[in-house]
C-alpha cells in the first residue's frame, strides 16, 4: 500500500501533463576587484550620446567582455553598431556556431525579470508546456503542467494536464503562440486527444482570466508512500526560486520526512528548468548525506573564461560552491530524480553534484544538457547604471561536480528508462500510478511494475515550456571579492 489516493482530477483522461519548467534567480553584481571595476567607465551616468542606445550598448559590450565565457569568440569592437537596439546588439555578441550559447538573455524590463526571478511574477499563474502538432508543424497546443493556486489560472477552474488550443477564440500556431500565452487577458479554449481517431479536438470548455501578482511556491507537493514498512518520500519541486521567500516551504517537507525516518526520496524535477543557485545548495544540503555536509565537501565547482580565473584564483567562494549548514538536513540515503528534457541547469546541477556522495538514479529521459551558469546585470548596481531600464544574463562559467563531470551536451541519460511523451495526464502529483513514480517505486521496493500503459504515441513535438529567463537556466550569486 501507498497509502495515497489518485482519484483525484480523473476529468483530464482526455489530456496530456507534465510538471513546470521554471526557474528563476540572483542579486546584482559589484565586484570590488580594482582590475574589474575600473573598466566600466562607459556603464555609469555622465556619457551622452546622440544616439540614446549607443551608451546602453556601450555598457553592454564593457560587461560582456569581461564576464562572458566565450568573450575570446565576441566580435572586435571596431565592426559592431553600437546605434542597434540594445537586444539585437547582445545577440550580435553571443558565440552561435552549432548553437553554442541559445542561452544568455536580455530583457527590457529589469523588475518584471526580477519578480519572475523571485516567485512573485505577474502571470496568469500556470506553467505553460507547448508542442508542436500536425503534419505540417505549423499548430501549437499549451499542456498546463502545474496550477498555482490561489491564482487567475486557478480561480477560473484550468487544471493540470488541460489542453489550450485556442487563446481568444485565435488557434496556435509557432508564429503566434508565444504572442498570445503572454497576453494579459485572455479566454482559452480546452480540447482533448482522441487516440482512436488520432485527432485533437475542442471541448467547447472557456475559460477566461486576466493576469495578477501571484505568489509561485515551487514546493508543489509532497507525500510519503510505505513500500512494506519503509517510508519513501516524494517531493514536487518546481522551480529553483532567488532569496528565502519560500525556502521555508521546502525546509517542512524535510522536516516531516526526517520526522518519518525516509532514507529514499523520489525528488520530482521534470519540469525544473533551474534557477538560483542558493536554492539549488539548500536543497542539496537537505538532502546529502550528514556527513557531507558538516565536512562541507565540494557541491559545484566554476570554470570560467581566462580574464576571470585569474583575477578569482585566489578566492574559493568565486571558484566553488560547497555544501552549506542545514538544520534541516535529512541524511538522505537513496535518491530518486524524475527527469525530463524540461529539466535543466540547476536540476542537473542537483543530480551530478550529488552523485559523489551518494546514490543517484535519474529516471525518465534524457535531461536537457546545460552545464553553464550567468550572473544578472542590471542599474541597479551603480557601475551599471547605464542599462537604465535594461538588464543583461550573459553565460559566464561551466559547472562540473567534485569528480571533473561536465560538458554533458546531450543531457544526462536516465537510469532507468521511462517516456514521458504527455499522455499520462490523469495523474495528479504523487500519484504512484505515475509510470515514472511507479517505475522508482518499483527499484526501491523490488516490486513489478503494475503502471505500464499501453497506448498510441503521441503526433506531438516537444518546443519547450516558459519562454523567458527562468526556463533553463542557472543564476549564480555573485559575492563581492575583496582586495
Amino acid at each position: 500500500m501507498y497509502g495515497y489516493n489518485c482519484s483525484q482530477n480523473k476529468e483530464l483522461d482526455k489530456s496530456l501533463n507534465q510538471e513546470i519548467t521554471n526557474n528563476f534567480i540572483m542579486k546584482r553584481i559589484l565586484i570590488s576587484l580594482c582590475a574589474i571595476s575600473m573598466l566600466f567607465g562607459a556603464c555609469k551616468k555622465g556619457k551622452e550620446d546622440d544616439n540614446h542606445y549607443e551608451s546602453i550598448n556601450e555598457c553592454i559590450y564593457d560587461i560582456m567582455d569581461v564576464y562572458y565565457l566565450w568573450e575570446r569568440n565576441m566580435p572586435a569592437r571596431r565592426k559592431l553598431n553600437f546605434e542597434q537596439v540594445p537586444s539585437d546588439f547582445f545577440e550580435s555578441l553571443l558565440y552561435k556556431p552549432n548553437e553554442v550559447d541559445v542561452w544568455s538573455y536580455i530583457s527590457d524590463n529589469s523588475q518584471a525579470l526580477e519578480d519572475e526571478l523571485e516567485g512573485t511574477p505577474y502571470s496568469m499563474g500556470y506553467s505553460p508546456q507547448f508542442q508542436r502538432y500536425d503534419e505540417g508543424g505549423k499548430y501549437v497546443l499549451i499542456i498546463v503542467e502545474h496550477v498555482y493556486p490561489n491564482t487567475p489560472a486557478a480561480r477560473a477552474g484550468l487544471k493540470r494536464g488541460d489542453i489550450i488550443l485556442d487563446i481568444n477564440d485565435t488557434p496556435l500556431t509557432l508564429e503566434n503562440y508565444v504572442e498570445l500565452y503572454q497576453l494579459q487577458n485572455s479566454t482559452y479554449s480546452l480540447g482533448y486527444y482522441d487516440p482512436v481517431s488520432n485527432t485533437l479536438n475542442l471541448t467547447g470548455t472557456k475559460l477566461s482570466m486576466s493576469a495578477d501578482r501571484i505568489e509561485a511556491d515551487p514546493s508543489a507537493f509532497d507525500t510519503i508512500y510505505y513500500v512494506g514498512n519503509k517510508p519513501v518520500g516524494y517531493y514536487a519541486y518546481m522551480a529553483f526560486t532567488t532569496g528565502n521567500k519560500y525556502i521555508p516551504s521546502m525546509d517542512a517537507v524535510f522536516d516531516r520526512f526526517k520526522a518519518a525516518g525516509v532514507k529514499d526520496v523520489i525528488l520530482d524535477l521534470r519540469y525544473n528548468g533551474g534557477g538560483s543557485i542558493d536554492a539549488a545548495e539548500h536543497l542539496a544540503s537537505a538532502i546529502a548525506p550528514a556527513s557531507v555536509v558538516s565536512n562541507h565537501e565540494v557541491l559545484v565547482s566554476y570554470i570560467y573564461n581566462d580574464f576571470l580565473t585569474t583575477a578569482y584564483r585566489d578566492y574559493e567562494e568565486e571558484n566553488m560552491t560547497r555544501f552549506p549548514d542545514n538544520s534541516h538536513n535529512a541524511d538522505i540515503e537513496n535518491l530518486y530524480v524524475l527527469g525530463t528534457r524540461g529539466t535543466a541547469s540547476a536540476s542537473e546541477l542537483i543530480i551530478i553534484g550529488l552523485q559523489p556522495y551518494m546514490n543517484v538514479t535519474l529516471v525518465g529521459e534524457n535531461t536537457y544538457g546545460k552545464f553553464t551558469g550567468m550572473f544578472i546585470f542590471d542599474s541597479e548596481d551603480k557601475d551599471f547604471e547605464n542599462l537604465e531600464n535594461w538588464a543583461i544574463a550573459p553565460i559566464v562559467m561551466k559547472y562540473a561536480n567534485a569528480n571533473g563531470f561536465t560538458d554533458f551536451y546531450n543531457g544526462l541519460t536516465p537510469d532507468i528508462y521511462v517516456e514521458d511523451d504527455g499522455l499520462y495526464l490523469g495523474y495528479p502529483l504523487g500519484c504512484p500510478d505515475d509510470p515514472m513514480i511507479a517505475a522508482a517505486l518499483s527499484k526501491i521496493g523490488g516490486l513489478p511494475l503494475t503502471a505500464k500503459a499501453a497506448h498510441k504515441k503521441l503526433p506531438f513535438k516537444y518546443l519547450g515550456g516558459n519562454p523567458s529567463i527562468v526556463g533553463n537556466n542557472l543564476i549564480i550569486n555573485k559575492l563581492k571579492v575583496n582586495n
